[in-house]
């Protein structure tokens, strides 16, 4: 990857006087760490880009005069065409921070954020400011996002058919543009939700036609997405090279796992999967960014533990698992509150995979209350879960007693969700007294009127059955399994009657020939899904409930889906039972498939580590208060939180650091030394001593090499930027937070401070 590149200062004045110059100047200087160019500009992207190569084969002339600025433009569009769109963002302000009267790179920036319409509309006023500089055809580019934004009365479907036939007027100008084409391809499918696509066929014609003038572009990112919902195979030549057409972007190495899992080719589709952990991870790590501040990132090394536990790499998917929990949280991208980030897929996928390879001992010892791993939590799903695995291991490991415990512990869980239930309730239905009460309308009368019960209504309620709640289905189990354990098996049967999906096919399975119910086990083995697991166990259960020959036949199915599976496995060690019982004469592992369709493939090592880890420290040098030099060494290999403040004239940041000196004792109980950072000079620096005893160090970097160091820093316009980073007594960092704000919640920084540490 390059090296960021040191941009004159001329460039960040003319950047910043062409922004400003339609409005006039600033009503009031922006609080310190905001831009001054409003707030779209304090989101995203602060440091410079850099021309890292393996974007893609895109040619999308502009108007600027500035070969540079062009080469992070079209490099911006490449990683829009793999939705890196935060890295897409920062090529388009680099670009215009090189040219800032180039109005496509403004559209650009609002391409960028597609997914955030208020941050589009303010990139797209700086493009449209510049349309008089603009050709023709940018102009075109230009009224695409003009009249998609446009506040009037079009429903949402109009507005995405008026958006593709924007579109289709910029390749009908020209129609041998090929990025128009790429782009209206990707338009149709995007907009499908609301504009439904009549003919994918028509859609992958106008793809050929991309691929014809350039057969490596990016493009075949859309092929995968059109075909991926319902036929897959038509995408397979666009799997086999879309990662190596953009190898730079991790997300192009991930669509085409889509392909290969929904061909059930696993194994395929593991290497796609990553191919683009090993990408995202090499980039996270060189540049400070936190996993979860990455686009599908969790979302790809979650299906990769499920992608692996198809394929029985049992011990590569708990591994995996357990990384995406030792991930650094934030409050606002990765808790266990968010579904889709690091905490909560880890934590459900390592306890899925926990329970599926059987680690009852590893399993228990991990789902303890005081486990940093799998600790007691307040979401229902999380804890129902948790208790589920820890009694299933209790079963597993012969421990009545402990398990009768975690029946006790699950059901007063239940108790307090009850509870905080009245309580929400209660607090919803108190009056709002801010709020008057409003009329209802006559049109909301009359909706009433329509949806109200009928006389032959009158006094009904709805018998149907509620749906079970994932701690009914947990405690369902765990009760099972306590009589099981406590030898009443007629008390276990009569539980397992009224239940359908309550419980997973392939353990339901063995607790009907548990309870001595051979027919409703074979019933059940029949709806196991047909991976290596689950083959392995219908063989076995087959074999149990006397259908010998049944079981034979499902070993052959075994055969063709084992080639990857760990033989220490408990499973493995059934089927090698089973097969010698069976007198199966070719074993239950087959061969490895030989593929000729998956595309030319580099080494995964040469692509960046499968874990992500925390990076190194970068090396810097400061002052403290009497002028002694000081660096890393000085922080004594002790876990060290560097809270880098702006100065004492920045109210935030001298809000923080009141906090922070409040908290000082909490810090230091949690094994926590703190050092503050600041821009000042050791002689201004000591001033905060005169109103404040601040019982840690302060150091000075007038020099502002340390807050580059930490990426602390605006590159576009020359700002500082707030910033708190964990680093641990290896000079590594666990944490960090860079931001127009000073990061607040200290409740969190403590506890999540600790959670890092304790998994070291």
């Amino acid at each position: 990857m390059a090296k960021p590149r040191s941009l004159p200062m001329r460039f960040h004045l003319s950047f910043f006087l062409t922004l400003i110059s339609a409005t006039g100047a600033l009503a009031a200087e922006p609080p310190a760490g905001h831009s001054a160019h409003g707030e779209a500009f304090n989101e995203g992207p602060r440091q410079a880009a850099v021309l890292m190569g393996g974007t893609g084969e895109v040619h999308f002339p502009s108007s600027t005069k500035s070969g540079e600025a062009q080469a992070f433009f079209e490099q911006g569009v490449g990683q829009l065409h793999g939705f890196w769109y935060f890295e897409a963002e920062r090529s388009f302000r680099q670009a215009a921070t090189l040219d800032p009267d180039c109005a496509m790179f403004y559209w650009g920036m609002a391409m960028a954020n597609v997914n955030n319409k208020d941050r589009a509309k303010s990139f797209l006023a700086k493009a449209v400011e510049r349309k008089d500089k603009a050709t023709d055809r940018e102009k075109l580019w230009i009224k695409t996002l003009e009249n998609y934004y446009q506040e009037d009365k079009r429903d949402d479907k109009q507005r995405e058919l008026d958006f593709i036939r924007d579109l289709e007027e910029i390749v009908q100008s020209d129609p041998t543009y090929t990025e128009a084409k790429a782009f209206l391809a990707w338009k149709i499918w995007h907009a499908k939700s609301k504009a439904p696509i009549s003919s994918p066929m028509a859609v992958n014609a106008l793809l050929d036609q991309v691929f014809e003038a350039s057969p490596n572009h990016p493009a075949h990112h859309y092929r995968i997405h059109l075909w991926d919902g319902f036929k897959p195979s038509q995408a397979l030549k666009s799997a086999a090279v879309l990662g190596q057409s953009a190898p730079s972007i991790a997300h192009m190495w991930h669509m085409p796992g889509h392909i290969f899992s929904k061909l059930k080719r696993y194994d395929d589709a593991a290497w796609q999967q990553e191919a683009s952990t090993r990408v995202d991870h090499a980039y996270m790590m060189k540049n400070l960014i936190l996993p979860d501040q990455i686009h599908n990132y969790a979302h790809n090394e979650e299906w990769l533990v499920r992608t692996f536990n198809e394929l029985g790499r049992a011990s590569d998917a708990a591994a995996l698992a357990k990384s995406l929990i030792a991930n650094p949280r934030h409050p606002k991208i990765n808790t266990l509150d968010k579904g889709s980030s690091s905490a909560s897929y880890g934590r459900t996928r390592l306890i899925e995979t926990l329970i599926q390879w059987e680690r009852w001992s590893q399993l228990e010892e991990l789902c303890r209350c005081d486990s940093p791993w799998v600790p007691k939590a307040v979401q229902e799903g999380h804890e129902a879960l948790r208790l589920r695995g820890l009694g299933l291991a209790q079963f597993h490991l012969d421990r009545g007693e402990a398990l009768d415990t975690t029946i006790a512990e699950l059901k007063q869980f239940q108790l307090e969700l009850k509870q905080k239930k009245i309580e929400d309730a209660k607090d919803e239905a108190k009056p709002k007294a801010e709020k008057p009460k409003e009329a209802t309308s006559p049109a909301a009368k009359a909706k009433g009127k329509g949806k109200g019960k009928g006389k032959a209504d009158a006094g009904k309620t709805n018998e149907a059955k509620p749906k079970a709640s994932d701690s009914d289905k947990a405690l369902a189990e765990l009760q099972i399994l306590a009589a099981l354990i406590h030898d009443d098996v007629d008390a276990a049967k009569e539980q397992l009657l009224p239940l359908k999906d309550e419980i997973p096919a392939d353990r339901l399975a063995r607790y009907w020939l548990a309870v001595e119910d051979p027919q409703k086990a074979i019933e059940t083995a029949n709806k196991i899904n047909q991976n290596f697991v689950g083959l392995a166990t219908k063989a076995s259960i087959l074999a149990l409930a006397g259908k010998p020959d049944e079981a034979r036949k499902t070993i052959d199915q075994v055969r063709k889906v084992s080639f990857a599976a760990d033989p220490t496995l408990p499973v493995a060690a059934r089927l090698d039972a089973l097969v010698e019982s069976l007198d199966v004469k070719n074993g239950w592992r087959g061969k490895a498939p030989i593929r000729k369709d998956s595309g030319v493939r580099p080494e995964l090592d040469t692509l960046g580590p499968i874990h992500w880890s925390p990076p190194m420290a970068p090396k810097w040098m400061a002052l403290d208060l009497d002028l002694n030099a000081v660096n890393a060494a000085t922080l004594q290999k002790k876990p060290t939180l560097l809270i880098f403040y702006l100065g004492q004239s920045c109210t935030h940041c001298m809000e923080q650091m009141e906090a922070v000196l409040k908290r000082s004792k909490d810090f230091e109980k949690a094994g926590l030394q703190l050092v503050g950072v600041t821009p000042e000079p050791p002689s201004l620096a000591k001033r905060i001593l005169d109103k404040h005893d601040v019982p840690f160090p302060i150091y000075c970097d007038p020099s502002l090499d340390m807050f580059r160091a930490f990426r602390a820093h605006d590159d576009f316009e020359q700002l500082l930027l707030h910033c708190v980073a964990l680093i641990d007594s290896k000079n590594q960092i666990r944490w960090i937070d860079i931001s127009y704000d000073p990061f607040m919640d200290l409740d969190f920084l403590i506890k999540e401070s600790q959670r890092l540490l304790r998994l070291e």
